[in-house]
Parts: structure tokens; C-alpha cells; sequence
């Protein structure tokens, strides 16, 4: 099976690392990998891609180096582009309508989405992880909302995020506060699902659920994914779950190959051999 041709980007690295994942590496060490608006935008259109690609069924992020996952967003770099917005009488320029990364303000995401932590994790880098469906961190790892301390405010979808995963009282301490917190403290409020020692290879972690999640079907594990966030963004339970089993994507996954290859398999006792979904034709007739 051939790897799709992967897009051309400046910020980051990107790779195949098992079949049917796609890593993303952040690529600014230097810069705790803090993501100025260029950066911000080509993960914007990666993540873009990987929704569309087909081979694609699972994406890892992570940041290079040993020092941090991601910093946030480039301070120095964003204070610049405001400033020649202002004197250009316009605004915009630095966040995709997606979020931080492509990801913490998407809507509807497919692909289940991995966050590899490997140090610093602040900021747009926590509204990120916020956004994730399944985090690895190291043990020295620190996550944190700090914006308030710089006069900003977690306006990429974090505060929305983090106050529906805590009890109120525990999110406002944080975002109000904007101090760091660990992966062990995050571990214990359930934001991060392993804490691995400081020499483990998070990549490789994360690559583990990885492997568990691209052996099921990719129909029924984008259709689950759906399912949840629905649950999440709509205030009843039972009309999120009719809207959902409504959609074109249950439409497909009814009428996919993989439902008839999981049941065939189950029945004769034969490990499932699962292939590329179907692609998404909405209502206007467009591909996803």
C-alpha cells in the first residue's frame, strides 16, 4: 500500500509512521515551538488534508525537541502582525477559523486526534490538547491557560473546552490564575490519559493507541467520534443522537464495506481487514 503524497509545509514535519497515520511535528524548537501565523496556518491546512485523505485514520501531533509540545502562540511574531494590521486598518491574519493548530476550535473533526506531550504544553498548546481526543505527556511536562497574565484570553476555543471537562471551580482557578500545572495534576482531572517517564519515547506511546485505534474500522471510528462531539455540543442528549445516526456520515457507514467486513469477520472468527472508507458526499455535493 503506497503512502499518499503528503503536503509541502515550512513549520513542521510531516511523516507516515505506521499505516494510516499521519504525524505531525511541530518544528520550531527554538521557539518552544510556539506557532506564529504562518505556522498556525499551514496546520490549519494539514489537518484540512488529513480530513479529506482517505488512507488517513488517525493523526498524531507532537513538537520537536524534548522542551516542548507547544509554547502557544508566538508572542513577538503576533505582537508584529498587529501592529501592521493596525496600520493597515484591518484585522485577522493569525488564527484559522479551525483554532490554534487546526484543531481547537474545529468543527465536527473526523479523524481522532492524538497529542504526544513532550514538555511544555502552554496556552494555544493546552487548547490544543483540550481539543484532542486521547494525550500522552511526559512526566516533566506543564500545561497552563496563562493568558490573562499577557492581558489575552483563551479565545480559540479553550475556556468553552476546559470548563465542560472540570467541575467550574477547578476550571476558573486555572484559566483566572493562569498558572502551570503538570501532567500528573492533569492526569488526575482526566485531561490527560497516560503520564509516561521523562525517557520514554512519547511519540512512540502515542503510537500505541494508534495502532489499537487504525486496527478497527475507520467508518465506525469516525462515526463514534462524531457521535461524541455531538453529544458535547448540543444541549440534548437524545436529539444529538438522532441528528448524528441522521447524518450522511451514518448514511455511509450503513452502507460501507467495512460494516459488512467487521460482521463477516465476527462471524468466521477471521481477524477484520478493514479498507479506506467511503468518502463523505454532503447534501450540496461536495467531498469531505
Amino acid at each position: 500500500m503506497s503512502s499518499p503524497q503528503l503536503p509541502k509545509v515550512n513549520t513542521l514535519l510531516l511523516s507516515i509512521p505506521e499505516p494510516h497515520v499521519l504525524l505531525i511535528t511541530i518544528n520550531r524548537p527554538k521557539n518552544f515551538n510556539s506557532l506564529n501565523p504562518e505556522a498556525n496556518w499551514e496546520m490549519h491546512r494539514v489537518v484540512d488534508w488529513a480530513e479529506a485523505e482517505d488512507s488517513i485514520w488517525c493523526i498524531i501531533i507532537t513538537g520537536q525537541g524534548d522542551k516542548a509540545y507547544c509554547a502557544g502562540f508566538d508572542l513577538v511574531t503576533g505582537h508584529h502582525q498587529r501592529a501592521e494590521n493596525k496600520a493597515k486598518n484591518s484585522v485577522g491574519g493569525e488564527s484559522p477559523s479551525s483554532g490554534f493548530g487546526g484543531i481547537s476550535n474545529r468543527n465536527q473533526a473526523r479523524k481522532p486526534v492524538i497529542s504526544a506531550v513532550n514538555g511544555y504544553s502552554l496556552g494555544g498548546g493546552t487548547e490544543m490538547c483540550l481539543a484532542s481526543d486521547i494525550v500522552v505527556a511526559t512526566q516533566r511536562s506543564k500545561f497552563g491557560l496563562p493568558e490573562v497574565k499577557q492581558g489575552l484570553t483563551a479565545a480559540s476555543g479553550g475556556l468553552a473546552r476546559i470548563v465542560r471537562s472540570l467541575p467550574y471551580q477547578v476550571a476558573a482557578e486555572l484559566v483566572l490564575t493562569g498558572r502551570f500545572f503538570d501532567a500528573q495534576e492533569a492526569y488526575s482531572y482526566g485531561l490527560v490519559n497516560k503520564v509516561i517517564p521523562n525517557d520514554a519515547n512519547v511519540v512512540e506511546a502515542a503510537l500505541e493507541y494508534a495502532r489499537t485505534i487504525t486496527k478497527n474500522s475507520p467508518d465506525a471510528v469516525m462515526l463514534t467520534k462524531q457521535g461524541l462531539l455531538l453529544a458535547l455540543e448540543r444541549d440534548s442528549v437524545t436529539k444529538a443522537t438522532k441528528e448524528w445516526l441522521d447524518s450522511d456520515e451514518a448514511t455511509v457507514w450503513r452502507n460501507g464495506e467495512n460494516l459488512t467486513i467487521g460482521l463477516r469477520a465476527f462471524a468466521t472468527k477471521q481477524k477484520p481487514q478493514y479498507q479506506n472508507p467511503a468518502p463523505i458526499i454532503k447534501k450540496h455535493g461536495s467531498k469531505l
